[in-house]
């Protein structure tokens, strides 16, 4: 028999235990998504900007259904996290995908040192992003995410466009968080491939 003190351990083991197994297996009602931030430049600095983020999705369900079985409570909400060259993270807020998009583009030009500005500030560049896909799957124990957008500049009767797709993969490992891991991957690397530069530049916007 167990002194009392042993059995107390005992009592806080297994009830640790007990609540890290209830939290790990939580319906989770949204994705994670972790941006890595680029390093800040001065490529636009004091360019001013106006941004517009469309939902241009034919398909708006986020999961194929064979990976909306293992996110049965998803509610269409991401969780935005900056992440730094040090991996170091920071909470940005609970987003719609389209909130998403516009939050992290707007952090991409703010690094390249433009500034964006309200919508009715009708002498600065118009940049308009068209979501066209972002699903994710799951395929021969991996998780797939593919994605696609367009974004325009119009400055002045000037228009420059640029599409911009891609895919990533993770091996399936227990849980959710390899979902996330390849939602982040395809996200950060399509929003960081976007050569926002040029598109000021053919646009004659700067």
């Amino acid at each position: 028999m167990y002194s009392r003190p042993i059995r107390q351990v005992i009592f806080y083991l297994v009830s640790a235990f007990a609540l890290i197994s209830f939290v790990a297996c939580a319906p989770r009602t949204y994705m994670i998504v972790d941006y890595p931030v680029p390093a800040a430049t001065n490529l636009l600095q004091g360019q001013k900007v106006r941004l517009q983020i469309q939902d241009a999705r034919t398909d708006t369900l986020l999961f194929t259904p064979a990976a909306a079985q293992q996110f049965e409570y998803f509610r269409e909400r991401y969780s935005l996290s900056w992440v730094d060259a040090n991996k170091q993270r920071v909470f940005a807020g609970d987003k719609d995908l389209p909130g998403l998009f516009y939050e992290v583009i707007k952090k991409r030009l703010e690094q390249l040192g433009a500034q964006v500005v309200a919508a009715d500030e009708d002498t600065a560049p118009s940049m308009v992003v068209s979501i066209r896909k972002l699903k994710v799957d799951l395929r021969d124990y991996k998780w797939v995410a593919n994605a696609a957008y367009e974004a325009t500049l119009s400055h002045n009767n000037n228009v420059a466009r640029e599409a911009v797709s891609g895919e990533a993969e993770r091996v399936r490992i227990i849980g959710r968080k390899g979902a996330d891991n390849t939602l982040s991957d395809i996200f950060g690397e399509m929003i960081n491939r976007l050569n926002i530069l040029k598109l000021f530049q053919n646009a004659k916007a700067m």
